[in-house]
């Protein structure tokens, strides 16, 4: 599995680096600091997940950035990793084409299942973003 991981904190890439090689056989991982810096390289660097991160500080996300390299990449799945949950943005996302959605202060077993079910070509939301169904 090769997985691009986009975030600016390296102490962060490093530990998810180690933990998902710790959960996942043959990974190969590409680490930069964010979407403006990130180039998809030759046919044989695709990509089978990019996860995204956002810091707790950003209200937002590049869209011109994202939509470059989603297009770049269009066998890839897409992962943000959220510092703090923006519903709205998460629902927005999804419907552009990310196919999960998590935050990092969700325990690290949830990123392998976000990141199992997405390659399965499945969409993933964290808990705290999905609508209960009791609002119906």
């Amino acid at each position: 599995m090769k997985i691009a991981l986009i975030d600016q904190h390296p102490v962060l890439r490093s530990g998810m680096r180690i933990f998902l090689r710790s959960h996942f056989q043959n990974l190969t991982m590409l680490q930069t600091s964010c979407l403006q810096s990130f180039s998809q390289g030759d046919d044989d660097d695709s990509f089978d997940i990019i996860i995204i991160g956002m810091t707790e500080e950003a209200n937002g996300i590049d869209n011109v950035a994202l939509k470059r390299i989603m297009r770049e990449n269009p066998e890839s799945s897409f992962v943000v990793y959220a510092g703090k949950l923006q519903q709205e943005l998460a629902v927005s996302l999804m419907n552009e084409g990310v196919s999960g959605y998590l935050l990092k202060r969700n325990h690290p077993d949830e990123l392998v299942k976000c990141i199992q079910t997405v390659v399965k070509g499945d969409k993933y939301l964290c808990k705290e973003v999905q609508i209960p169904m009791d609002v119906y």
